[in-house]
């Protein structure tokens, strides 16, 4: 019996064990992966996961279960625990699954591992780490994924999506003598194995710094100036400030400060970012929700302007907002037209930061992080490589005070960044 049949079977049980409303989704992956440990190249792993999710709505009221076991009886089993659970929980009428679609199948990137290609491309990732970067040390992972999603429901909504990628991480140090440098690592997904590794996302210019950052200094006195984010940072940061400030996290907590702006300028005007589900350039398109709705592209934020709000159907109704797009996954920022050299060279005093370590802000968007790998800059040079310090900074006034956004982008598979320079940050001897 094949999994999209035993779907149905569950979905069918549950109607009629008296559900008002099913949704169903089943995550199959299968991983494949070559590693480098200790400069040597391993042998082959491969690694399978299901999961499978079932939600039942009765009388307003919603449970959820989770099994990894696809087998008729765990299934079976787990339709009695939902169908009893969902007697104990909470009534809320913003339970709710998506509206009829046309059924659709989605199947993107290689679907077949090239194992060939994988061996030659960590070899020559190892040995030009060897010729080129002798004192860095490393452990590196190319792996395939193939990968597959249904998505049920009971009005009638039925989706499946295919998908392949090539996967790439490493983790690395670098030793002189008896200095050591901070670890670092990069990690991206692509759809093609075209060139060396260590020409994606800068790869070797972060070989490149390890190497210089087994001696680091202070940074003079502590000031407050310009920061330049790397992608990763950047990243990182807006994922931050759209999940509290314009997604369901502030939404549903009334945290956020700008809980009825769509239309009006909140952040700076250079800055634009997109939900871009089906840009080529990305590896992974989630061309599903998790919502039950086919993926569409929009801005979340284009010139400063808040468009839409990046939720779901239960927070869109929740809190009585139109669902648009939903949950941003794919997030593209718009690249800038400003080379990086030159940001650098605009620089009068501040920081190149290259990893940062940091938890969540607070409701208000102030927060604290600890700069790793990262430069100080001083009349538009970088000078050397900073030991750990703290930046302060609040995250709805930095991206109120972009200077510049790069030509230059990361893209990680899923999402695409630039680096970006904002000022106002406090930066002080940790």
């Amino acid at each position: 019996m094949d999994t999209r049949q035993i779907m149905s079977q569950a979905l069918q049980a549950l109607l009629d064990k008296g559900a008002d409303k099913v949704a169903l989704w089943l995550t199959e992956k299968t991983k494949e992966e070559f590693n480098i440990v200790y400069k040597e190249l391993n042998l082959l792993r491969s690694v399978e996961s299901q999961n499978f999710n079932l939600i039942v709505i009765k009388d307003q009221k919603q449970a959820t279960t989770t099994l990894n076991q696809f087998d008729p009886e765990s299934v079976a089993k787990a339709v009695e625990e939902v169908m009893a659970n969902v007697l104990s929980s909470n009534a809320d009428p913003a339970f709710d699954i998506s509206p009829y679609q046309e059924p659709q199948t989605f199947t993107d990137g290689p679907m077949e591992m090239d194992a060939d290609l994988i061996v030659k491309r960590l070899e020559e990732f190892n040995q030009a780490m060897r010729k080129d970067y002798p004192s860095v040390y490393y452990d590196a992972i190319l792996s395939h994924t193939r990968a597959r999603y249904q998505f049920l429901n009971s009005n009638g909504v039925d989706f499946c999506q295919n998908w392949g990628y090539y996967g790439f991480t490493t983790m690395f140090t670098a030793k002189d003598g008896k200095q050591m440098s901070s670890f670092n690592y990069t990690s991206f997904e692509t759809s093609e194995l075209d060139n060396p590794l260590l020409d994606y996302n800068f790869t070797a210019e972060l070989m490149r710094q390890i190497t210089q950052q087994t001696l680091t200094q202070p940074i003079p006195q502590n000031f407050t100036g310009e920061v330049l984010l790397c992608p990763f940072v950047t990243g990182e940061l807006l994922d931050s400030l759209i999940s509290q400030q314009f997604g369901s996290s502030g939404l549903l907590t009334n945290s956020s400060r700008f809980p009825d702006h769509v239309g009006q300028k909140v952040l700076d005007a250079r800055l634009s970012v997109y939900n871009k589900p089906s840009d080529p350039r990305l590896a992974i398109k989630d061309m599903v929700t998790s919502d039950g709705y086919v993926a569409q592209e929009g801005a979340i934020i284009e010139n400063g302007v808040l468009k839409h709000y990046p939720i779901g159907l239960f927070t869109a109704n929740k809190v009585g907002k139109a669902r648009t797009f939903g949950t941003a996954d794919s997030i593209v920022v718009e690249a800038g037209p400003t080379p990086l050299a030159e940001m650098i060279k605009s620089i009068r005093e501040g920081v190149l930061c290259m990893r940062a370590s940091f938890g969540n802000p607070n409701p208000n968007g102030d927060l604290s992080a600890v700069l790793k790998n990262s430069y100080y800059i001083k009349d538009g040079a970088i000078q050397f490589p900073i030991s750990e310090s703290m930046m302060s900074i609040n995250l709805i006034d930095i991206f109120n005070n972009i200077v510049d956004i790069s030509r230059e982008t990361f893209n990680t598979g899923s999402s695409i960044y630039p680096y970006i320079q904002v000022k106002g940050a406090a930066i002080s001897r940790k």
